[in-house]
């Protein structure tokens, strides 16, 4: 049915040209609101909108009597606007609620990050006390050299040291930082 035809149906009786505005054009509808709501909505959804747009359609082309442009564009804008406003709402509606096994899945690698996070703080606590532990200047070298990355060079300038002599008690402070470690129940491979 071309849209003169159609056109020719609004000046008889509403249901008549409402039906087949209907026949004409409810595949078209359909297809535009599934588009827009495939990620968001059910099918009830879809059927719900495809006829909030045919009520939509109807308002306007019966305030319209003497509608004079290409009915295809009007029923198209009119079905993406309505499929877009209802998927905004869907949208707001779908972030505000989360299914509680989605919600237990996203918590769980959390608990798990929380605690590698606190055994990760009480053995950095047990490492600084070990390094404490080794007196000076072997833990000022330690931190410098290994937290701060530092160069031997610079470590024994500023300590005023020979270059070999920071690197030889780097080796030994490590030595000696690895059974303090043990001792302490830090059993990790250096």
């Amino acid at each position: 049915m071309t849209d003169s035809q159609l056109k020719e149906l609004m000046k008889k009786t509403k249901d008549v040209w409402q039906r087949a505005l209907y026949d004409e054009y409810c595949a078209y509808i359909y297809t535009i609101a599934a588009n827009k709501l495939r990620n968001c909505g059910t099918i009830e959804d879809i059927e719900e909108c495809v006829a909030d747009i045919f009520i939509a359609i109807f308002s306007s082309l019966q305030s319209e009597k003497a509608y004079s442009g290409d009915l295809k564009c009007l029923v198209a804008t009119i079905a993406k606007r309505s499929s877009i406003d209802l998927f905004r709402r869907l949208s707001l509606k779908n972030k505000r609620t989360i299914p509680i096994d989605e919600l237990e899945a996203k918590l769980t690698p959390f608990h798990d990050e929380l605690e590698h996070a606190s055994d990760r703080k009480e053995l950095k606590g047990i490492l600084l006390d070990c390094v404490n532990e080794l007196g000076d200047p072997d833990s000022s070298i330690i931190i410098n050299h290994y937290y701060y990355g530092r160069s031997s060079v610079e470590i024994a300038s500023d300590l005023k040291m020979t270059t070999s002599s920071v690197q030889k008690r780097i080796q030994r402070a490590r030595k000696k930082l690895k059974s303090l470690l043990f001792k302490a129940g830090v059993d990790t491979e250096w």
